[in-house]
C-alpha cells in the first residue's frame, strides 16, 4: 500500500537526520529515502500552519535540511503537483504565501511514496523501505529478512540493505543473551521488545510465526477488538497458545473498561494504534482515542438491545459529528462516563424527557479519529441503527494502568468520582 510505505519512508527519514547530510552512504545508496522522508516532514510542519509567509516556509524547509533554493525548485512544485499545497504569487511571478490543502495524512503518505519513487532509489533503499515494513509488522530473525529481500532485490543487495538499515537505525536489532542471531525490530512500534521477547519468539515454527502475524493482523485492522472475539478464534484453530504468547510479549496490548456493576471488558490493540497516533496526532492523544474507541467496541459488541445496542458504530460517530449530538436515551445518563470524564463528550439532561440524557461532542478531533479507525479497517459488516445506540464503560484501565492490576475502587472514592461527574455536567 501506497501510503503505508510513505509512513515507513519517513520513519527511515527521522533515523537519517541525525545522520551528516553529506555520509557518502547515504549518498550512494539511501538519498531517496532522505530526500522524501524530509519532504514528507516539511509538508507534516505545513498541516496546521494556516497561510504562511514564504520566509516562515524557509525555516521549515531549513529545519529539515533543505536549502532555499531547494524548497522553490523541488519541494513547492512537488506540493502544488500533488495538490498538497496552494502557492500565492504576485503578478511578476513572486511567492507571496503558502498554504498547506491537506486535510488528512493518508494523502501526504502517498505523495511521499510518489516523489521516493520518482527519485529511481537504489535496490539498497528499497531494501531498507521494505525490510522495516517486515520488521513493523512483527520482529523477525535476521535470516528471515534476508531471504524475504533476496526475492526482490537480489541476495547481494538484500545483505548490504539489512546492513545499512541497522547501522543508520532504520531497524534495531537484540543479539547475544543465547539467541541464535539477531532479531531485527521496528524501535517506533515494538518500544518494549527486549531479548526476554526476542528469545520467547525465535524458537518459533514457520506455521506459529505466522499465527501470530495473524492475530496482530487482525487487531491491527479491527483496534480496539473485544479479547474474548479473539480468543474464540484462536481456540477454533486450536492456537490459544500462540495468542497468550503474543498478549505476554507486548505483541498485542489489552485495555479495561470497568461498567457500572463492577464488572470487566477487555479490549485489543496493537502497539501500531499508538506509533501512529503519536506520529500524527502527538502522544497526549493516544488515550483519549482509546477510551472513545473502546466505549464504541463497547457498544458495539456487548450492549442491550433493550438500553441500546450500536448496530453500525461508523453511523453513529458520522451522526455525532454532523449533528453535533444523539440521543436522548435513558442510558446515556450513566454509560458515557469514561468518555465524559476524559472531556470527549458532555452529557445533558433532557428537558423534556426526564431521566433521559444527551451526548454532545466536544473533542471533534478524537472523534474524528476514532470514525476513521472505525471505518478503515471492520472485521464485522456495518448494519442499519437508531440515535439511541450507547456504550456501557464508566472506568477506562490503559495498559499502562494494567500492567500491574488495580485493586477495588474504594466507596469514598467511587462516590468523590460521581461527585465530580455531576459537578462536570452542571458547568
Amino acid at each position: 500500500m501506497s501510503a503505508e510505505r510513505g509512513k515507513h519512508i519517513i520513519s527511515a527519514a527521522k533515523s537519517l537526520k541525525g545522520m551528516r547530510l553529506a555520509d557518502q552512504n547515504i549518498a550512494a545508496f539511501l538519498d531517496a529515502i532522505s530526500i522524501a522522508g524530509r519532504a514528507g516532514l516539511f509538508a507534516s510542519a505545513l498541516r496546521h500552519a494556516g497561510e504562511i509567509s514564504l520566509e516562515r516556509a524557509q525555516m521549515l524547509a531549513v529545519n529539515e535540511g533543505f536549502s532555499r533554493r531547494e524548497l522553490q525548485q523541488t519541494l513547492l512544485p512537488w506540493l502544488e503537483s500533488g495538490n498538497l499545497a496552494y502557492t500565492k504569487r504576485l503578478t511578476d511571478g513572486t511567492i507571496q504565501s503558502i498554504e498547506s490543502l491537506v486535510l488528512t495524512y493518508e494523502p501526504l503518505l502517498v505523495a511521499v511514496d510518489d516523489l521516493f519513487v520518482s527519485l529511481d532509489p537504489t535496490r539498497e533503499a528499497v531494501g531498507c523501505i521494505e525490510a522495516l515494513a517486515l520488521v513493523t509488522e512483527l520482529p523477525r530473525p535476521q535470516s528471515e529478512v534476508a531471504h524475504s529481500l533476496s526475492g526482490i532485490i537480489g541476495e547481494e543487495h538484500a545483505k548490504l540493505a539489512i546492513e545499512l538499515a541497522k547501522g543508520y537505525n532504520i531497524v534495531v536489532f537484540v543479539e547475544g543473551g543465547g539467541l541464535p542471531e539477531p532479531i531485527l525490530y521496528s524501535e517506533h512500534v515494538w518500544t518494549r521488545f527486549n531479548v526476554k521477547a526476542a528469545k520467547s519468539l525465535s524458537p518459533l515454527s514457520t506455521n506459529d510465526r505466522a499465527m501470530i502475524i495473524e492475530f496482530v493482523n487482525r487487531v491491527k485492522s479491527h483496534q480496539g477488538m473485544p479479547e474474548n472475539l479473539l480468543r474464540a478464534e484462536a481456540h477454533k484453530h486450536n492456537a490459544e497458545h500462540m495468542l497468550q504468547l503474543a498478549l505476554s510479549v507486548g505483541l498485542i496490548n489489552r485495555t479495561q473498561i470497568q461498567m457500572s456493576d463492577g464488572s470487566k471488558r477487555w479490549f485489543l490493540t496493537t502497539p501500531h494504534f499508538y506509533a501512529d497516533m503519536g506520529a500524527e496526532f502527538g502522544e497526549d492523544m493516544c488515550d483519549r482515542v482509546k477510551i472513545f474507541l473502546d466505549s464504541i467496541r463497547n457498544g458495539q459488541y456487548f450492549g442491550s438491545a433493550g438500553t441500546g445496542k450500536i448496530v453500525s458504530p461508523e453511523k453513529l460517530l458520522s451522526k455525532l459529528l454532523n449533528v453535533g449530538e444523539i440521543g436522548p436515551c435513558t442510558a446515556i445518563g450513566t454509560d458515557y462516563v469514561t468518555s465524559e470524564q476524559a472531556g470527549i463528550v458532555k452529557v445533558r439532561r433532557s428537558d423534556f424527557r426526564p431521566g433521559q440524557s444527551f451526548l454532545e461532542l466536544v473533542q471533534r478531533d478524537t472523534v474524528e479519529k476514532v470514525h476513521d479507525i472505525i471505518t478503515t479497517g471492520s472485521l464485522m459488516g456495518s448494519r442499519p441503527m437508531t440515535e439511541n445506540d450507547i456504550s456501557e464503560g464508566v472506568r477506562f484501565g490503559s495498559i499502562e494502568q494494567l500492567r500491574g492490576e488495580r485493586a477495588k475502587v474504594p466507596a469514598p472514592v467511587a462516590e468523590a468520582e460521581r461527585e465530580i461527574i455531576q459537578k462536570l455536567r452542571e458547568s
